[in-house]
């Protein structure tokens, strides 16, 4: 078997196994909040679905570090990592704008704890981007941008990231300080009894304090670890309902750790902002968690339950900001919100189209080559690179390797071929089947395969690997031998 094959094998096997972990968590979840019995996760107030979305901001960190700030590290493994980078910002800003597009008709006919897992597939994808290039494959896309170029846009992606990150950073701690700041304990004994009795049952923590805060119009839940998180009430009145039905939505969230999912929207916001739709996309993400909430709030409600759920989100309607979870947001929601709390008949879990999303994500991310260098072959790699002294070239016509008799007119030819430099961690096939080319040159070795060449310094071990940007012309080059 080729290691082409190979490479493609363990690469399906990944991402089934990744889709695996994200329907099997969405299903355990929906157990979990829905008080099932059998196929529950363990820890009842983590019920998110795949892993905590708070991992994908750490990940892209990670290679943000490793290509801006290790002075030590080799340009090609800073361009590596770039590759990945920018794998990483096109899959969010394609992958959110095509769930935006059809998202009125997935609203339609799934869960609404559907549609917000759907936003959560970028954090299952890169949990463990590694494991991708276990095996590589071949690059699918090559996408050439001059070095210059790329720096002059890697530096106002950077630059816009950060400012845009750190802006949502500072708002989120000055608007938890001015809750903080104008908040009081709730002292309500018959409602500190219900909150206590409601999060004793959905299994949350007791340390999650409630508050009244003069500062706001809704009730909303902040915090990024367990023992800070708070939902602070405003400064209302509520009666026994009423309260039941916030604390039950607001619990949701906490149980959900959906402060957490609402910094991976927002991070995703900051790390797609050259893309105008990825704003509007998180926004609709957003009102999918608030939508989830409810949805498993009024799952057994009668029909005067769900109007006075509704009428309560009127009554409070207001905005979060920072990474928080409100019951009741801004108008721009409130209209699709007030229709989905009425009566509607059951919608599908989509539990299949779940997997196939995460399977089609998968296979179409990790396929990408940087190159920044365009020309011919002598051009890019030197005058003499292509001086061949002998070669041999096998195709799946013949079971060996056959000698190419006429170097002179096969270096003439490979000297000329228009290639670009790539970056990219896939090796030339090296074992049977397929056309293939194995030439030397002095100290070089060459690897030709498909439009794939890599040229190895048998000396010092680098290799340069390269796309050809015309099909080679294997009969010219067989009819050499």
């Amino acid at each position: 078997m080729s290691d082409n094959a190979l490479a493609y094998m363990f690469r399906i096997f990944w991402i089934v196994f990744l889709a695996f972990i994200l329907v099997d968590t969405f299903c355990k979840s929906w157990n979990t909040e829905n008080g099932k019995n059998e196929r529950v996760l363990p820890n009842g107030h983590g019920t998110f679905v795949g892993y905590d979305p708070i991992l994908f901001p750490i990940i892209a960190a990670i290679y943000l570090a490793l290509c801006i700030g290790i002075p030590a590290a080799k340009k090609e493994d800073i361009l590596l990592n770039a590759i990945t980078l920018m794998d990483m910002v096109l899959f969010i800003t394609i992958y959110f704008t095509i769930l935006l597009i059809f998202l009125p008709v997935l609203r339609r006919y799934y869960m609404a704890k559907t549609c917000a897992a759907f936003w959560i597939v970028p954090v299952v994808l890169y949990f463990q981007p590694n494991m991708l290039e276990t095996f590589a494959v071949p690059p699918a896309v090559v996408f050439y941008i001059p070095e210059n170029f790329l720096t002059i846009l890697g530096c106002i992606w950077i630059t816009g990231f950060g400012v845009i990150f750190t802006i949502q950073v500072m708002s989120h701690l000055r608007f938890s300080k001015k809750l903080q700041t104008n908040s009081r304990p709730v002292e309500d004994d018959s409602l500190l009894e219900l909150w206590n009795k409601m999060k004793k049952e959905m299994d949350i923590p007791l340390i999650v304090d409630l508050k009244y805060c003069s500062e706001i119009n809704t009730p909303l839940t902040l915090g990024m670890r367990m023992k800070n998180t708070t939902t602070y009430l405003p400064e209302h009145s509520f009666t026994d309902e009423e309260a039941e039905l916030i604390f039950a939505h607001e619990l949701r969230h906490i149980q959900r750790r959906d402060t957490h999912m609402k910094f991976f929207l927002r991070f995703c916001c900051a790390f797609g902002w050259i893309h105008p739709l990825i704003w509007v996309a998180v926004r609709k993400a957003e009102d999918d968690l608030e939508l989830s909430c409810d949805e498993i709030v009024l799952k057994d409600a009668d029909k005067d339950k769900r109007r006075k759920y509704a009428e309560l989100l009127l009554s409070i309607a207001g905005d979060s900001r920072g990474y928080s979870t409100c019951l009741s947001a801004s108008a721009r929601s409130l209209r699709y919100r007030l229709k989905a709390a009425l009566p509607v008949k059951n919608k599908r879990k989509g539990v299949v189209l779940l997997f196939l999303i995460m399977i089609a994500s998968g296979l179409c991310t990790g396929r990408l080559a940087l190159s920044t260098n365009r020309g011919t072959l002598s051009e890019l790699a030197g005058p003499d690179t292509a001086e061949i002294s002998n070669a041999d070239v096998k195709s799946g016509r013949y079971d060996d390797f056959h000698e190419i008799k006429d170097v002179g007119e096969l270096s003439q030819y490979l000297s000329e071929m228009e290639v670009e430099r790539i970056l990219t961690g896939y090796e030339n096939e090296t074992s049977e089947g397929g056309l293939r080319g194995e030439f030397a040159a002095s100290n070089r070795s060459f690897a030709l395969s498909g439009n794939f060449l890599s040229i190895t310094n048998i000396v010092s071990g680098e290799t340069e690997k390269y796309y050809i940007r015309i099909s080679l012309d294997w009969e010219f080059i067989e009819s050499l031998k």
